[in-house]
């Protein structure tokens, strides 16, 4: 995992200057997450991070927020968040941690966002397992990644045998499929609130996207991005 680690600075710190919070993903949690229910008095957990812009965002959005967690598996992330955000009057605080083995005491947090990161860990199903452990009984957890249970996912399968890996442009990535998130959410004990797939992704020369905003249901577990509200 150490050469992990630095691979994961060395990718971060090309993008130090880059920091989107208007992905799908994170339209997905502005449009779901509770002031009320998820974060007034609240102690929140980004794992994930990157470097700091949602976490930033969410510390943003209520002074009754107790605190949020911003952790990263590269300490080059937490550095750059830090030098750019700052801790928001205390209520940041950022944290290099590893989502298969977190370091916080069982049911401590209440609430947990976690976009676009187990795919890239080796061990998901123990990620999940984890982010069970730490959330509080009652508590949400929104959660995304990719699915590669598609025409994507095959054309992933031929460049990996013709020796090209498809690598999401990172350093390391696991290609989960929709049928294994759902068994491991089931073996977590997380009860699934609401969940959707979006971005059916055709074979074409360029990868062509239908139904980019949310799949119809016989399709559910065909979409590219995968989108769960949990509860504990």
């Amino acid at each position: 995992m150490k050469d992990s680690n630095e691979n994961y600075d060395k990718w971060h710190s090309k993008y130090a200057l880059e920091d989107d919070t208007s992905s799908d993903w994170h339209l997905f949690v502005k449009k779901n997450i509770s002031i009320d229910k998820d974060m007034d008095n609240r102690k929140l957990l980004e794992i994930g991070c990157g470097r700091g812009g949602f976490s930033n965002y969410l510390s943003m959005l209520t002074l009754s927020l107790k605190s949020i967690h911003a952790c990263d598996f590269s300490n080059s992330a937490i550095e750059i968040a830090k030098s750019k955000f700052g801790d928001n009057d205390g209520k940041i605080i950022w944290k290099q941690e590893d989502v298969q083995k977190l370091t916080f005491d069982d049911n401590y947090f209440d609430t947990i966002v976690s976009c676009e990161t187990i795919e890239h860990v080796p061990n998901p199903d123990i990620a999940i397992k984890e982010l069970f452990r730490v959330l509080k009984p009652g508590g949400r957890l929104f959660l995304t990644c990719p699915n590669y249970f598609n025409f994507f996912g095959l054309w992933c399968v031929y460049r990996y045998l013709i020796g090209k890996p498809y690598t999401e442009g990172q350093p390391y990535v696991n290609y989960p499929i929709y049928p294994l998130l759902l068994k491991w959410i089931d073996k977590s004990g997380l009860t699934i609130e609401q969940s959707y797939t979006s971005r059916l992704v055709l074979p074409l020369r360029a990868h062509y996207h239908f139904y980019v905003k949310k799949m119809p249901g016989f399709m559910k577990w065909f979409g590219f991005r995968t989108f769960f509200i949990l509860r504990k």
